[in-house]
């Protein structure tokens, strides 16, 4: 445990082009009831005045640094951020989403108070105006064992894919560092991160607010680059649990089949790509499927899969197109539920 109990914290926050949400976003930083903590504004080659908007508040507050990059993405903005950090513990926060006033306060005491790594809480979903759609909470946990936070993550979706709903201690990425150039960094280096990580608590609440913006991938945005990122971000994954422990490979063969099965729903929704390039994307997304999925079928861990799981991935190798109704229809059932 470090020797303070007021440790600084580092804040990461990517911008780009997010000029309505900016200020919303930095002022709920600012006005944070933990203070002491250093906030750094990545301007990755804004076109609006993003950059003019970071450059003022870093006038109004010197615990505010700015750097202005050249637009290479979300990745690359995050680990501009972490080459200059200073803290003893780093967070995220995406700069057209807001957090809650006593968010790192209670983080950095629950980090500290259990002499954890990582600390995780829950999160709201919300509209571009700032209004609460949706409220994801985790259940309580502490893990020790690498196995147990593979299982809590790729199994049972207790330990969040999202970097932003999180505290690190800041040694976590001295070897690691965000996948450029694709869709789904966080999961893309999640595992390497609990690798390195010796303890991993998740506390009650929800402190963090994720705004669906209509402008990005995750808004509704569908683009090419998703479609490749499916089929390489788990192929990075793969490589990743083959170094930690091979005997964690099911996770990863897990992942490419559910990866290569969501890419291809994606793909049958984006329009603005012509019939040749989705009939060749769908090729490559179906025989990725097939190759992993003859070995993942084979584990013990797909046994134990619920029904709907196993005939989602058993008809999805017989007739790709089924699978996709069927996903449909369920998320069709989840929005009226709603």
């Amino acid at each position: 445990m470090f020797k303070t109990n007021n440790p600084l914290i580092s804040l990461i926050v990517p911008v780009y082009n997010i000029s309505k949400y900016l200020e919303r976003c930095i002022n709920s930083i600012i006005e944070q009831s933990y203070k002491n903590i250093e906030i750094i504004l990545v301007d990755d080659g804004s076109t609006d005045n993003s950059g003019q908007l970071c450059d003022a508040y870093k006038e109004k507050d010197n615990r505010i640094k700015v750097l202005h990059t050249t637009n290479n993405g979300l990745s690359s903005a995050r680990n501009a951020g972490l080459a200059v950090l200073k803290g003893d513990y780093v967070g995220f926060v995406d700069g057209d989403d807001f957090i809650d006033k006593y968010m790192y306060e209670t983080l950095v005491k629950a980090i500290l108070d259990h002499d954890a790594d990582i600390v995780q809480t829950g999160f709201y979903h919300t509209d571009e105006h700032g209004n609460i759609v949706d409220k994801v909470t985790f259940k309580e946990a502490s893990y020790s064992a690498l196995d147990e936070m593979l299982k809590a993550f790729f199994v049972e979706k207790n330990i969040h894919v999202g970097v932003w709903t999180k505290l690190y201690k800041s040694e976590l990425f001295k070897n690691i560092r965000f996948l450029d150039g694709y869709v789904f960094e966080d999961f893309a280096i999640l595992p390497n991160i609990l690798n390195e990580c010796k303890k991993f608590i998740i506390i009650s609440g929800a402190f963090y607010n994720y705004t669906s913006n209509p402008d990005s991938i995750s808004g509704g945005k569908a683009n090419l680059n998703l479609i490749k990122s499916r089929l390489e971000t788990p192929l990075y994954v793969l490589k990743s649990i083959e170094k930690i422990n091979k005997n964690f490979i099911r996770y990863a063969h897990s992942y490419i089949c559910d990866s290569s099965i969501r890419g291809y729903c994606t793909l049958k929704a984006i329009n603005k790509i012509g019939n040749k390039t989705k009939k060749e994307y769908r090729k490559k997304l179906i025989a990725q499927y097939e190759k992993y999925f003859k070995i993942y079928k084979k584990d013990a861990s797909f046994k134990k899969q619920g029904l709907y799981g196993k005939i989602r991935l058993y008809i999805f190798s017989i007739t790709p197109y089924v699978t996709y109704l069927m996903i449909e229809f369920k998320n069709f059932i989840k929005k009226l539920k709603n």
